[in-house]
């Protein structure tokens, strides 16, 4: 009873003071390294955020097998791959107010949902 009191009270008190549900949406999941990079992904579109489409990554002078690989398997917000030893790729994702999460992975090839390795929040300048 004591529990269901504060979550009323907590929820009266983000009511008074303008949070929405809708408003936390936008926030970052909780993100760590070595997670599959498909959880990761499905964590953010839950939250709101969309895929940043990069038309370049779909052009053929510039497509690479890995990148025909991730671009088939629906990841258009493929920002690019390199060979450092292993395959590494970047994707980006954009909230509401602009924000872009720009995610790196390892083993998009080998694992089949690849692995979350980094992950950076560039927030919009006005």
């Amino acid at each position: 009873m004591v529990l269901l009191k504060r979550i009323l009270a907590l929820g009266l008190l983000a009511a008074a003071v303008g949070f929405a549900p809708s408003a936390l949406a936008q926030g970052v999941p909780r993100l760590r390294q070595g997670m599959s990079y498909t959880d990761a992904r499905q964590r953010l579109i839950e939250r709101g955020w969309q895929p940043v489409v990069n038309p370049v990554m779909a052009n053929p002078a510039t497509t690479t097998p890995i990148v025909a690989y991730l671009l088939s398997q629906g990841y258009n917000e493929l920002m690019g791959c390199q060979l450092v030893g292993v395959e590494v790729c970047t994707f980006q994702f954009r909230n509401r107010k602009g924000h872009l999460l720009e995610i790196g992975t390892v083993h998009m090839p080998v694992i089949p949902a690849g692995t979350v390795t980094s992950w950076a929040l560039r927030k919009n300048s006005p």
